[in-house]
């Protein structure tokens, strides 16, 4: 695992700790209510530290997440013995794996699909959806619009979180886009400090593939999926814009 290391995997939740992960799992529940879905089960695909798992889990649902970093999944069990929450944790490959079960519905969050920047680890993760999927479920999962990756094009930044009175961290973003490949190759450097002392420091390059509508119905239909709708991200009733850089997708069969 080339990403989300032991040190990265430690600062995640605090860079994210302004994520609106309840808003996202609203977004969620309306989407089970829009398409008449009874959900009961969830699969979560490239689940992390378990932000929308572990929220869902304690809105009644049973919830399996799935993730390749064991430094990340480690943090979820963490959290989720810590609540008392059944949510289960299982380490493994999203574009491959078999647990051999069905579930009322698969979701797959921020942006976790741009993450499998080849064909075959595309095509793979909608076949795992798919299979994993009962017979009236669907697929939701989020990721970038190409076309507004392309009109807005990734900037630097930089991040600052402060951990108490003398110590934070600072993360910085440096996104290199190679538009042949439909990808961004995002590099992060991270530096904890404490005072005027840097404590520490980690580096890590995520590959994260853009994606343009027609080319995801397309992956999903081979899949095996039928109706493939789309709408910015976490807006379900709007209808999806070239400026909509975050957009959702939702297949059913």
């Amino acid at each position: 695992m080339s990403v989300f290391k032991k040190q990265y995997a430690e600062y995640y939740d605090y860079l994210y700790q302004n994520k609106n992960y309840e808003r996202e799992c609203d977004f969620i529940e309306a989407a089970f209510k829009k398409y008449g879905c009874r959900v009961k089960t969830i699969l979560d695909l490239g689940c992390g530290t378990g932000g929308h798992a572990l929220i869902l889990s304690q809105r009644g649902f049973n919830v399996v997440g799935v993730d390749k970093s064991e430094e990340m999944l480690n943090i979820a069990i963490c959290k989720a013995r810590k609540d008392n929450l059944s949510a289960e944790f299982i380490q493994g490959d999203i574009t491959n794996i078999d647990l051999g079960r069905k579930f009322d519905a698969v979701v797959s969050m921020f942006a976790v699909i741009g993450y499998q920047t080849t064909n075959s680890a595309l095509s793979g993760a909608c076949r795992v959806a798919e299979s994993h999927m009962a017979s009236d479920g669907f697929f939701l999962f989020d990721c970038w619009n190409g076309t507004a990756v392309l009109n807005e094009r990734p900037g630097t930044r930089v991040k600052e979180v402060e951990l108490n009175d003398n110590e934070k961290i600072v993360r910085f973003t440096d996104p290199v886009i190679d538009t042949l490949s439909h990808i961004v190759e995002t590099r992060f450097k991270v530096w904890r400090i404490n005072g005027d002392r840097l404590v520490s420091e980690t580096q890590e390059s995520h590959f994260m593939r853009y994606l343009f509508p027609q080319e995801i119905r397309y992956y999903l239909e081979v899949a095996g999926f039928r109706n493939v709708e789309f709408s910015p991200f976490p807006e379900l009733e709007k209808p999806l814009t070239a400026d909509d850089w975050n957009m959702a997708v939702i297949a059913r069969r």
